[in-house]
């Protein structure tokens, strides 16, 4: 069973954990990143972390976290690492999850993807000009992050922030639009 559950993917691993409880697909997950785990914890292992009670533990946390994960299992890993080694690590907003959460679960579903594009499309609609411009450019003409500082005579820095906040926005209509 276990070499034939090596061959699907995250997703699908994660799917048949969740939905029919097979510790199979989870043994396989957790086999797949247990050397993420460990490249990730090393820097945080000292005296008051040993590496004898911190792999057990993160292993089960981890193992916990993957019957409810909705996630990508690295995503997963390092934030639960973060935490565990006492880094705060600022969780996506609720709605930028929900989402994603769509996105994912409309999959194959042809009705879902044209309801999710026509409120993508209604958001966009509602953003500013400046905005949709640096959306255009950076994700349609794919221009880079220093490109698209210069032009606009700031840093890469505020480039990145300002499109986390444009996909915060849009994701922040979507949902209204989902609501309405």
């Amino acid at each position: 069973m276990h070499l034939q559950l090596n061959n699907l993917s995250d997703r699908e691993l994660l799917l048949r954990f969740r939905k029919f409880r097979e510790r199979e697909a989870a043994g396989v997950l957790l086999d797949r990143y247990s050397h993420l785990l460990v490249a990730v914890c090393l820097p945080g292992l000292d005296e008051r972390h040993p590496a004898e009670t911190v792999f057990p533990e993160l292993t089960g946390k981890l193992f916990d976290q993957l019957q409810h994960a909705t996630g990508r299992v690295n995503e997963i890993m390092h934030g639960l690492v973060q935490q565990y080694f006492g880094k705060t690590r600022k969780a996506p907003p609720a709605a930028m999850r929900e989402l994603e959460s769509r996105v994912e679960h409309a999959g194959n579903n042809p009705i879902e993807k044209m309801a999710l594009a026509a409120q993508l499309e209604n958001a966009l609609g509602r953003l500013i000009p400046e905005d949709m411009d640096l959306l255009n450019e950076f994700y349609l003409e794919h221009k880079p992050l220093q490109e698209l500082a210069r032009s606009r005579h700031i840093d890469s820095g505020q480039v990145r922030d300002r499109l986390k906040s444009i996909r915060q926005q849009v994701a922040t209509y979507m949902k209204e639009a989902a609501y309405e």
